[in-house]
């Protein structure tokens, strides 16, 4: 098992499971229970719930192993599948509403800000509040997940010019909320602030915001 973990890749393990090696399956298991469980946690904000989706997101997948195609991405097709679990969780929640379901920076280094983790989940924070689900997801799956957006695409159920234009949308009225937040805490504390970096200041996190809102990495 150590082997396929250093060497295996997710769509050769896949199609070691369908052939009936369940512990190819484990290994999956193993490499994407972390992540869909955060995937799931941002956007139900459940701890519990988001367990749950991501057991019956497995053994979804385990159960439509047969139709997986292996020449394409198993990450894609797995946050496929919990996707529309978390759609069937809202759904029985409350009526079907398309626009209440998950729809989803740089001082010099971007890369150095978005390692602080207590500033990049408070950037996530401001993000849920203020974006529509589908942007949210759509940020999270492009800069958690690192997805293309063709894989976007395919996660969302959406054409490709349409998530481009979700991004754009989301980091540009997410970096708006943070410059008036920015704003407002320079109103606030006028002649009080502290020099040094506050990690989840308004400020700081609005310098993420921007930076996303000018990603051209499309």
């Amino acid at each position: 098992m150590n082997t396929a973990r250093n060497e295996a890749c997710d769509e050769e393990l896949a199609r070691s499971a369908q052939s009936g090696a369940t512990a190819s399956f484990e290994e999956l298991v193993w490499r994407y229970e972390g992540r869909l469980f955060r995937f799931l946690k941002q956007s139900c904000r459940n701890e519990a719930d988001a367990a749950d989706l991501t057991q019956e997101a497995f053994v979804a997948a385990y159960a439509n192993l047969a139709r997986y195609d292996s020449e394409r991405s198993f990450a894609t097709w797995l946050f496929t599948i919990a996707r529309r679990k978390l759609i069937d969780h809202f759904r029985a929640k409350r009526p079907a509403d398309e626009a209440s379901l998950p729809e989803m920076v740089d001082e010099d280094d971007p890369a150095v800000l978005l390692e602080r983790r207590d500033e990049q989940q408070a950037l996530w924070n401001v993000a849920r509040s203020v974006l529509t689900p589908v942007q949210f997801e759509a940020l999270w799956l492009k800069y958690v997940e690192e997805m293309s957006v063709a894989q976007i695409a395919r996660v969302l159920g959406r054409l490709q010019p349409h998530v481009k234009v979700i991004l754009f949308r989301a980091r540009a009225a997410l970096a708006a909320e943070l410059e008036r937040s920015a704003q407002r805490d320079t109103t606030n504390q006028a002649g009080t602030r502290s020099p040094e970096f506050r990690p989840n200041s308004p400020t700081n996190l609005s310098r993420l915001a921007i930076a996303w809102a000018s990603d051209q990495r499309l």
